[in-house]
Formats: structure tokens, C-alpha cells, sequence
């Protein structure tokens, strides 16, 4: 499976992973806000994607990421892997794919959630295994669980 720049005709397999994983990350499939900056990541050449088998564009995902880079700051503003795939190394491509491009020093930032939150945990284990510390606290997300920032420094 490859990583690879997410297409217009990526956002409706885009808008299913989103579906699947609402219950955890809160509404955004309905949510305009959501579309937008779906699109604008897709314009800009910021969204990836692993599509099922290698697909062409249009192809169910099995995860995506939303990366801003902007040095010395880079920032995963959204991953998620497919509930069927997860633990099949699909998270660890993409997170290997933002750290690829990384001119140090720098610093990576994420949101994921806060440890009280039982079904984030794999997540908040995902990011300290690929070396991210839990910094400071954010509001809490659109589904009432709490959010914590995450940062990794490169030298």
C-alpha cells in the first residue's frame, strides 16, 4: 500500500472514512466546515490518502491524513485509519510519510485525545510510539471528550 496526494475524486471515499469514525472524532460529514477544509488540503496538495488496493482516485480509503508543513512547524491536522485495517501498519505509512519531508530543526504539533478518553487511547499510544509527548489541554471536541496537543521535536 501507498501513500499518495488525495484527489477530487478521493472526497466521497473521504467522506465514508469520516462516517465510520464520527462516534469518535464528532460530526463532519454533515459538517461544512469539515468539506471545506477537505477540499482546500486536496487544492493545496495537503491531504493523503492509502486507497484499497492501490486504486485509482475515487477507491475506498484505508486511511487519510491532513499535513501542513510550514517550517519549522508541521502539523497533522487529521488521520484516521479504517476500522477494518487498523494495527496493519497503515497509521505508521502515513505517519512515516509526514516525517519524510521534515527540514530540522522542527517540531511536529497534533490535537488527539485526552486521556480520559477510553477510546482515544490507542491513538494517544500511536503518537508516543512514534515518539510524540502530551502537552497542554484544548477544548473539548464536538462529541464532549477532552483534546490534548502533542508535539515531537526534530533536531
Amino acid at each position: 500500500m501507498i501513500v499518495t496526494l488525495a484527489q477530487p475524486e478521493d472526497i466521497p471515499a473521504w467522506l465514508e472514512l469520516a462516517r465510520e469514525v464520527e462516534p469518535l472524532f464528532g460530526p463532519m460529514v454533515d459538517d461544512p466546515g469539515f468539506l471545506r477544509a477537505l477540499q482546500k488540503n486536496i487544492e493545496r496538495g495537503s491531504a493523503f490518502c492509502v486507497r484499497q488496493g492501490d486504486g485509482p482516485p475515487g477507491t475506498a480509503l484505508l486511511g487519510g491524513m491532513l499535513f501542513s508543513a510550514r517550517p519549522p512547524v508541521y502539523t497533522i491536522g487529521w488521520l484516521a485509519v479504517t476500522r477494518a485495517i487498523r494495527r496493519q501498519g497503515i497509521g505508521d505509512q502515513l505517519m512515516a510519510f509526514a516525517m519524510r519531508g521534515i527540514a530540522t530543526p522542527a517540531e511536529m504539533v497534533l490535537t488527539t485525545f485526552g486521556e480520559d478518553c477510553v477510546e482515544g487511547r490507542p491513538a494517544r499510544r500511536f503518537y508516543e510510539r512514534w515518539g510524540f509527548a502530551a502537552a497542554e489541554m484544548v477544548p473539548d471536541g464536538p462529541d464532549g471528550a477532552t483534546r490534548q496537543v502533542f508535539r515531537r521535536r526534530f533536531e
